[in-house]
């Protein structure tokens, strides 16, 4: 006889089946999203992106979808992301170009497709590659090559890594010539730390030098006023030692535009190398001189003296294409004096891709869109073409720059100290500060914050830098202390003289508006202060928040900071009571 099941059993039996049901109904679920999530993305290909279900959605996309969507939609999310920064064109802060002809942008997408690394696959694109170096190189008045040889350089990324390649290949020949000069081994040499010598107004490119190749930074602080911020060759110089790889020349810092002066500099080092028996050679840093300089003199406006490969001791020069070489993605150039006991010294022999060729770049895959363009621009241009362009921005960058001279406090006082190197003979920079004699309650970057209201961002800055050589944060000139600060305009090729009309204007107007806010920045900039005395290095270590200024003039950001908004709380709590309730009430 069969016995019944325990109710134990029973109850095993039910969560079975509960679960088993559980089981089934999450897959139904699972099945339904999916199917769902493939009529949404089936329809995204019908329909526009304002009218998809996407367009109501919050995406971060930290993870990579699980259905693709259609191109034009993925374009319209990228556009949304862009229309969130600043509007390129009417940003002075920075150097990089941000136009473009519909040709130019169409050749970058043919080298996008290209890797350029690839020798045997691609030795027309090479090709192409090394007839954009030698133009280059003889536009530096590099010495001409032997037997008909291309001239020596790469191109690059940036000119960030134009700096390091060059750094790397003036480490490699002084750690050569020491070894021979000490008696020392290959392996008893890497035991020598050598150094660079420099201004302090260099850009960030030779801060990595220092620290990803174990260079000890010699750094010479200019004068701010006297100076403006071009290095005293002597100076300079009076720094090295047997350990110095090299000098380097800066041909328009990014500070204020000024250049370094060249010539003075390859006086100095041939005299110390003619006393000491040593070989210190000069890398030009023409990040942004390299295509202005040289044009600068074709047109009869040129430096005081030679700044390229005309002088004996300048073994290497780099720039930025992407700066004022016009090209429009990230594109830089480093040429050398010669391959022997210099660029040879980084060439990596490549044999496995087909063929044998060197590379000289830190990376190794990268695609061809830089040297097509900047092929295109010097093509497009011509020598006339970038001197008229050159003539153009300087002649703009005149006309800013009186306006702000002439600019008149109600006082009577100028309201500004221009910094810069002058209408000739530096880069198109407009560089100055607010007249410390007016005891102003705002400085430069209160008055970039209020600029960017009209949709303009000039770059306002305090004058303190971490010297890579002592780690500390010290005070960029001599003449000046780390709080200090100041602005500057780079007059891009984009920049018209309407458009300068239009940011003199803006000046104008929102100093007018400066002036006549209370003095809560006093309170703001003493907190800052209080904030650094405590520790911290600069304003950005203050925490940033977005207020509201209660007035007509402001209605979004005046200084984006916490002290700020704690300020604009105090004044708004010290309102009668009675204005609070008619808020509630309404």
């Amino acid at each position: 006889m069969a016995t019944s099941p325990s109710s134990q059993e029973q109850s095993s039996d039910k969560d079975a089946i509960i679960a088993a049901l559980r089981a089934e109904t999450q897959k139904l679920h699972e099945m339904v999203f999916k199917l769902a999530a493939r009529i949404e993305h089936g329809e995204s290909f019908e329909t526009t992106y304002a009218a998809s279900k996407s367009a109501s959605k919050s995406r971060h996309y930290n993870e990579i979808p699980d259905q693709g969507m259609s191109a034009n939609h993925v374009a319209a999310i990228i556009d949304d992301v862009h229309l969130c920064d600043f509007n390129p064109k009417l940003n002075t802060s920075s150097y990089v170009n941000v136009t473009s002809e519909p040709e130019e942008r169409a050749v970058a997408v043919i080298g996008a497709e290209i890797n350029i690394a690839d020798a045997s696959v691609y030795p027309a694109s090479i090709e192409l590659h090394n007839k954009a170096v030698n133009m280059i190189a003889s536009l530096w008045h590099a010495p001409e090559p032997k037997n008909g040889d291309d001239y020596c350089g790469a191109g690059t990324v940036g000119s960030t890594e134009a700096c390091l390649l060059a750094g790397l290949a003036l480490k490699f020949r002084w750690r050569k010539w020491y070894a021979e000069r000490h008696g020392l081994s290959e392996i008893e040499v890497l035991a020598v730390r050598p150094n660079l010598v420099i201004s302090s107004a260099f850009q960030a490119a030779w801060e990595k030098l220092f620290r990803y190749f174990d260079v000890e930074a010699k750094v010479v602080k200019p004068s701010l006023v006297k100076g403006k911020m071009a290095v005293d060759a002597k100076a300079l110089v009076s720094l090295c030692d047997e350990k110095t790889i090299a000098v380097v020349g800066i041909l328009g810092n990014h500070y204020n535009g000024n250049y370094d002066p060249i010539w003075d500099i390859d006086a100095q080092i041939e005299t110390l190398n003619a006393t000491k028996g040593w070989q210190i050679g000069i890398h030009v840093d023409a990040a942004s001189g390299g295509f202005i300089a040289p044009f600068q003199e074709m047109s009869g406006k040129g430096t005081a003296g030679a700044f390229d490969f005309r002088l004996p001791n300048v073994l290497s020069i780099s720039a930025s294409g992407h700066k004022f070489g016009e090209s429009i993605c990230g594109t830089g150039w480093v040429v050398f004096r010669q391959r022997e006991n210099l660029a040879e010294h980084i060439a990596v022999t490549v044999t496995y891709l087909g063929g044998s060729s060197d590379s000289m770049t830190l990376n190794f895959s990268r695609p061809a869109s830089g040297p097509y363009v900047q092929f295109y621009k010097l093509l497009r241009l011509g020598k006339e073409g970038y001197m008229q362009k050159v003539e153009n921005q300087m002649q703009t960058t005149a006309y800013l720059r009186h306006f702000i001279a002439n600019l008149k406090h109600p006082n009577g006082e100028n309201r500004f100290q221009l910094l810069d190197g002058g209408d000739t003979r530096c880069l198109p920079v407009v560089a100055a500060r607010l007249n410390p004699n007016l005891g102003l309650h705002y400085d430069d970057v209160d008055m970039q914050h209020a600029l960017s209201e009209s949709h303009w961002y000039v770059s306002g800055y305090s004058l303190g830098f971490e010297n890579p050589a002592t780690h500390e944060f010290e005070n960029l000139f001599t003449d000046v202390g780390q709080e200090t600060t100041m602005f500057r305009i780079v007059v891009k090729s984009n920049i018209t003289q309407s458009l300068a009309e239009n940011l003199a204007d803006k000046i104008e107007k929102v100093l007018t508006v400066l002036d006549d806010l209370d003095h809560g920045y006093e309170t703001i900039h003493s907190k800052i202060q209080a904030l650094k005395d405590k520790g911290g290095k600069s304003e950005a270590d203050v925490p940033i928040l977005e207020h509201e200024y209660a007035g007509d003039k402001f209605s979004r950001t005046v200084r984006k900071t916490i002290f700020a908004q704690k300020l604009m709380q105090k004044q708004r709590e010290q309102r009668s009571t009675s204005a609070i309730v008619s808020q509630h009430i309404c």
